[in-house]
């Protein structure tokens, strides 16, 4: 490679030298000639000696002459090899004077912004009227730096084409010299970014912008509120932040699939918009949850017609996939700046009240406080400690008895979960079973207490007492996929009858998809267990559940019970209920009997077992096997 470089710089030497000789020869040649006339005629002879001048005079000459054409060659192959790149360059590139005008205009001009190269040539400063009015500021500031500082830059603009498009382009531009050091003009390179834009764009509204519903997400509100707070006064300017979270929004994925709930999220996303259009700032926070932020509050409990205006919103009819759907919700409210001065605090606030809101049946709407945040701390906490204590086996069942209502008699049990906790002593499980449920370890909680009721009754066997005990099984424990094999195995490892055990379920249980209950419910009966349906005569209770599910128990709830002296329509209901349950041979348990004269009525009305602080509270097994002996 480098004999090739030498070879090439040796042949454009001779090549030059060669011009030089040329054309000092031939330069010399006709200057000697004219000469040598000339004199001739002047001195009417022809003498020899008369050609020493000419000749050196002509040799002179032809060696200027032949400098010049070598110069002239080189400076004639520099712009050809300039233009060569520069014509053809995909870049649009330009040379232009001080005063503006256009001494050399690429022919790519044309692709980037449809002018020609006459145009550029015959209007100065073209480029100027060509920059986007929103760049204007920005390009004259640049020219001025250019032509006055004489500073090389690069600079994203926007141009508008000659047929009235925006484009992006990149212009890179720097000052040209003389060679006495003097500035004379500008050269510049444009290229055309604006798919590299488009794609920036793009990259940016992903980052800042829900793929789904297409509102801003969670880092937008950050950014957001984090603006508000910084231009806001604590003293004079108030904010809100609306917390909204739907309601078994799982188990509307769960029944028509991920497809038809993201379609629902896409349609209350609509419908926020145009609730909030002009006056709150929606986001979706991701999954089911979108918080609004609404500025320039004036009067803080305004938040709470927002947020009433919000479930109102929610809980009209939607109409997906020709199926019409109803959901509601729940609200929590943080106000800027009596619930905290930054996003962090102000969103977890928000968060906050909207579990209380949802936690507390009377209302969907709730504003923060500082209890609230000691609840989330205590919910945070608990959870730790539930999973702690699973490790720990510090879960333990207690025991209350089912009572024969005519005399007495003990007929079964209701396995209770207790936490043993070592600085709390026996924790009651309103305190920690909604929170094993909300974060999923009532699966291995449920496990663990099956597994006690088990050996309990193994146990019970062995010292010769029969007793059939009834355990509550959670609608996420019954959904379970291994459900079935994790009941089976337990039974197994303590070869007890399944017909000892019972399994009280709720209607959540049925809620989610019935069909798939009724088959999980008859593998349970083919197992040999029994089901009995809790808190019957709440909630939704439906005579369809009864029509349809392979039950053998209903255990009706305590508040009819509480109320059955002093209401006449209880008894009525009461009364139907037995009657029903007789005739389809249900066997009925009542909760929460507390005296006498509630007991006496309902054995009246042909109730047989009942269950309440009147015969037994809960107690642990040990204790309950001494009043069976007893008995």
């Amino acid at each position: 490679m480098f004999n090739d470089h030498v070879s090439s710089k040796r042949r454009k030497n001779n090549r030059d030298l060669f011009i030089y000789i040329k054309s000092i020869f031939f330069s010399g040649l006709a200057i000697g000639i004219v000469v040598f006339v000339q004199l001739g005629l002047v001195l009417k002879t022809f003498e020899l000696h008369y050609l020493i001048v000419p000749v050196i005079l002509a040799l002179v000459l032809g060696f200027l002459f032949g400098h010049v054409a070598v110069l002239r060659r080189h400076l004639l192959l520099k712009n050809d090899l300039f233009r060569a790149v520069a014509d053809f360059a995909q870049e649009f590139t330009y040379f232009r004077r001080l005063d503006g005008s256009y001494e050399y205009v690429s022919p790519s001009c044309v692709d980037i912004t449809g002018y020609s190269t006459d145009e550029f040539y015959n209007h100065p400063n073209l480029m100027d009227q060509l920059i986007h009015s929103a760049d204007k500021e920005r390009w004259l500031s640049h020219i001025d730096d250019i032509n006055y500082e004489g500073k090389a830059e690069s600079l994203d603009l926007r141009l508008v084409t000659k047929e009235g498009n925006t484009i992006w382009f990149n212009h890179i531009c720097g000052p040209v010299f003389n060679d006495a050091g003097e500035r004379i003009g500008v050269r510049s390179t444009n290229v055309n970014i604006s798919e590299r834009k488009l794609i920036e764009q793009r990259i940016q509204h992903m980052a800042y912008y829900d793929p789904l519903t297409d509102l801003p997400n969670r880092r937008s509100l950050s950014k957001y509120i984090d603006e508000l707070t910084q231009a806001s006064d604590p003293n004079s300017e108030k904010f809100a932040i609306l917390f909204l979270d739907l309601d078994r929004f799982k188990n509307i994925n769960d029944s028509f699939h991920h497809e038809f709930g993201d379609h629902l999220l896409v349609e209350l996303a609509k419908r926020l918009q145009q609730c909030c259009r002009d006056r709150g700032f929606v986001t979706r926070f991701g999954g089911d949850e979108f918080v609004v932020v609404v500025p320039n509050l004036g009067d803080p409990t305004t938040a709470i017609d927002y947020a009433q205006e919000m479930i109102d919103l929610i809980e009209q009819p939607f109409i997906i996939n020709e199926k019409e759907l109803y959901i509601s919700g729940g609200v929590g409210i943080a106000l800027y700046p009596y619930d905290g001065l930054d996003a962090t605090t102000l969103i977890r606030n928000a968060d906050a009240a909207m579990y209380q809101a949802k936690k507390e049946s009377h209302t969907c709407i709730s504003l923060s406080s500082k209890e609230l945040i000691d609840d989330a701390t205590t919910f945070i906490t608990t959870e730790n400690r539930i999973r702690q204590g699973l490790v720990n086996e510090e879960f333990i069942s207690y025991f209350q008895p089912k009572v024969n209502i005519a005399n007495g008699e003990i007929v079964g049990a209701e396995a209770l979960a207790r936490w043993s906790s070592e600085d709390r002593g026996i924790v009651q499980p309103d305190e920690f079973i909604y929170i094993a449920e909300e974060t999923g370890l009532i699966i291995s909680l449920g496990s663990h207490i099956l597994e006690i009721v088990c050996a309990q009754i193994n146990h019970w066997s062995e010292q010769g007492i029969t007793l059939s005990v009834a355990v509550n099984i959670s609608s996420k424990q019954f959904a379970h996929p291994q459900f079935i094999e994790t009941v089976s195995a337990v039974i197994n490892k303590y070869g007890i009858q399944a017909r000892l055990l019972e399994f009280e379920i709720t209607e959540q249980v049925f809620l989610n998809d019935i069909n798939s209950a009724i088959d999980t419910l008859w593998k349970l009966k083919d197992l040999g267990i029994s089901i009995a349906v809790d808190d019957f005569g709440t909630g939704y209770s439906s005579l369809n559940y009864i029509k349809r599910l392979p039950i053998d128990t209903l255990k009706i709830d305590k508040t009819f019970a509480k109320d059955i002296l002093n209401d006449t329509r209880d008894v009525a209901i009461l009364k139907a209920i037995l009657s029903l349950c007789e005739d389809l041979k249900l066997k009925t348990v009542v909760e929460g009997v507390e005296t006498q004269e509630q007991a006496k009525l309902l054995s009246q009305l042909g109730c047989t077992t009942a269950q309440g602080f009147l015969y037994y509270k809960a107690m642990p097994a040990e204790k309950l096997t001494s009043i069976i002996r007893k008995k």
